[in-house]
């Protein structure tokens, strides 16, 4: 893995329910029978601090202010890149995130309506500068259909969370892979596999 950091971070985004903790799973197992040091975390959460807030942000009514919602998940960025994601690249691991600050982009900013330039500055402070070397986006026909705050807050919501990210991937076509996540979840894994595969070895042979 010649990078300029030892370790490799992949981030999995997505509107919710398109199967992103199957895939984080499957590719975190494949992997590891590579014989790499996998760390596999999710925003907000991770941590002691992002735990906490994952359960205010996400099962409580009582926040009711899209900014105070961005900076409840900055906080918990903030402190899930200084504790692990740091620590873990530069012990060379692959770090795989369930999330990461493209989702307050899509959510916060497309999604809320907040200004998406103040959220990149905002991004890019808790993150120092940290970004992925892969992002995945998962497409598939799902919406909200949980019960938490975020998958309870309507098709318009997410439609605009939807354009959020297309225009992402526009803009940064070579960190960005599309993946259609409404097919047999083993042909997804293997889409998934070759990316990573090309990426860290320089080839697609899944024999390897």
């Amino acid at each position: 893995m010649g990078r300029e950091r030892a370790g490799v971070l992949i981030s999995f985004e997505g509107v919710e329910k398109v199967g992103k903790t199957t895939q984080i799973g499957r590719l975190a197992a494949w992997l590891r029978s590579r014989k790499l040091t996998v760390r596999v975390v999710r925003e907000p959460g991770g941590t002691m601090l992002g735990e906490s807030l994952r359960s205010l942000l996400l099962h409580s009514g009582e926040i009711k202010s899209a900014k105070a919602e961005l900076l409840l998940f900055a906080a918990a960025r903030a402190e899930l890149v200084t504790q692990i994601i740091i620590p873990s690249l530069n012990q060379g691991e692959v770090v795989i995130l369930d999330r990461f600050s493209d989702s307050s982009v899509a959510y916060q900013g497309f999604g809320r309506g907040l200004d998406v330039q103040w959220i990149q500055m905002l991004n890019e402070e808790v993150t120092e500068g940290i970004r992925p070397d892969i992002t995945f986006l998962l497409q598939g026909s799902s919406f909200g259909q949980g019960d938490d705050k975020i998958e309870t807050s309507g098709q318009e919501f997410f439609e605009r969370v939807r354009t959020g990210y297309s225009k992402m991937v526009a803009e940064d076509p070579s960190r960005w892979h599309m993946i259609s996540s409404a097919r047999p979840v083993d042909d997804v894994a293997k889409d998934i596999q070759k990316v990573v595969m090309a990426y860290l070895w320089g080839q697609d042979d899944m024999d390897r």
